[in-house]
This record gives C-alpha cells, sequence and structure tokens, in this order.
C-alpha cells in the first residue's frame, strides 16, 4: 500500500497539477467565451448580435471541441501516470489537428463573407485573426508531436500551441474587450510558462523561449499588418477561392 500511495504522489507532482490545470483552464474559457454563441444556443436561444451558424462553423466548432477534450484528457492521463493511454490516444491527435488547420483556415475565410467578426472592424481586417491563429497552433502543435519523446519540450509546446487560439475565448467575454481579450489575457499562459521554468529549472526553457515567441507573434502580427494593402489584397483573394 505504502508503495501504491508512493506511485501516485509521483504521478501527481507539481508538474502535473501545474499542465493539468492550465489545460483546465483553457476548457473552462472555452466554455465560458462560446457558451451564449454555441454551446448553450440549444437551451437558451441564440442571442439577437450573434450570426445564425452556418454548418462549416458547427463542424468547427465540434471539431474544436473534440481537440479541447483530448488535450484535456491527455495532460490529466500524463499526470496520472497511464503514459500507456495517452500513447494510444495520442495517435489522434494528428488526424485531429490536421482538420482543425484545413476547417479553421476555411471558417476564416467564410467568415469575410459573413462579416464575423466585430462591426467596427472591416471583415478583411478581421480575417487576419483566424488566418495567423491557425498556422500558429498548427506549428506549434506539429513542434509537439515531433518532439513527443522528449517530454519537458513537448508538454511545453502543446500548451503555448494553444496560446493563439484562446483569443477566440477570451475576445468573447464581456470583461475582456477588445485587444485584452485577443492578445493581452491569452498572452498571461506564455507568462505562467516562463514564471514555471524559473520557479523549477531557473531558466526558461528553450521551447517556452522560442515557442512563446511563436504564440505572440501569431496574436500581435495580425493587428499590425490587418490595415495594410498587402494584407487586404491577399485577404480578399483568398476568400475569393472560397466564395
Amino acid at each position: 500500500m505504502a508503495t501504491i500511495a508512493l506511485a501516485r504522489r509521483r504521478r501527481w507532482a507539481p508538474e502535473h497539477i501545474f499542465y493539468t490545470g492550465i489545460a483546465a483552464s483553457m476548457l473552462v474559457a472555452v466554455f465560458i467565451g462560446f457558451a451564449p454563441s454555441w454551446f448553450l444556443v440549444p437551451f437558451n436561444g441564440r442571442p439577437a448580435h450573434v450570426l445564425s451558424p452556418t454548418p462549416l462553423v458547427h463542424l468547427h466548432g465540434a471539431v474544436f471541441s473534440a481537440w479541447m477534450l483530448l488535450f484535456v484528457t491527455q495532460t490529466a492521463l500524463a499526470g496520472a501516470g497511464r503514459t500507456d493511454i495517452h500513447r494510444r490516444l495520442g495517435m489522434l491527435g494528428l488526424p485531429l489537428v490536421i482538420a482543425m488547420i484545413v476547417i479553421g483556415t476555411l471558417t476564416g475565410l467564410h467568415g469575410v463573407a459573413r462579416a464575423s467578426g466585430p462591426p467596427i472592424v472591416p471583415p478583411l481586417s478581421w480575417a487576419a485573426i483566424p488566418l495567423f491563429a491557425v498556422p500558429g497552433f498548427g506549428g506549434l502543435i506539429l513542434a509537439a508531436l515531433w518532439k513527443r519523446r522528449a517530454p519537458q519540450t513537448h508538454k511545453r509546446l502543446m500548451v503555448l500551441a494553444m496560446v493563439p487560439m484562446m483569443g477566440a475565448a477570451f475576445g468573447r467575454m464581456p470583461w475582456f474587450a477588445g485587444l485584452s481579450g485577443i492578445v493581452l489575457v491569452p498572452a498571461l499562459y506564455i507568462v505562467l510558462v516562463a514564471l514555471w521554468d524559473m520557479a523549477t529549472i531557473r531558466r526558461i526553457h528553450r521551447a517556452t523561449l522560442w515557442g512563446g515567441l511563436y504564440a505572440l507573434a501569431a496574436m500581435v502580427l495580425p493587428i499590425l499588418v490587418w490595415q495594410t494593402e498587402a494584407w487586404l489584397g491577399f485577404a480578399r483573394w483568398a476568400a475569393a477561392l472560397v466564395a
């Protein structure tokens, strides 16, 4: 019994609690952010200011929700020491990531015609947000899967990959208006991982440094370019491909 208790304590070490807590907080944020416009619409109806979801939007919501559940489950399994199940479920990760990249890009492009962004931002400009967030997410996730045999790198990249996508959730919350929800609040996850590094290994892990910069660029660059003629021309061309 003492051996089992010791094994359980080792499994749920502070590191495992930290990463599982971050994953759980992201799941909660996604639910809160999308509850009025998607999750709770069957029960509470659709708010008047929310566009009616298209089949593509529903598919995007379903795939992204499936990913969030897989992400939290995988983090919890690692914390519980069930790496055997973690590895088996991990086989679902790559096709789901590819589906998210394709569907997320198409949803962002279709959002131009639907004017799905905030009314104060022109649709072609707003398209920069999802069209930068998706490769930000995809690039870091693929890097994390490639580094799956290096646990310290893998887990950091997995968390940081979610950061560009979290702006969609926090940006819908009434407490985080404007750029605070799109950039500042999601960026706090980068800060948390960096602080964890300093508290545990006394330095910023290389994955945190480069992954954090990549995630931050995916959130900041669209705002820097979304009013430029180069971006508007590209967005107009890309949106026409799916019109």
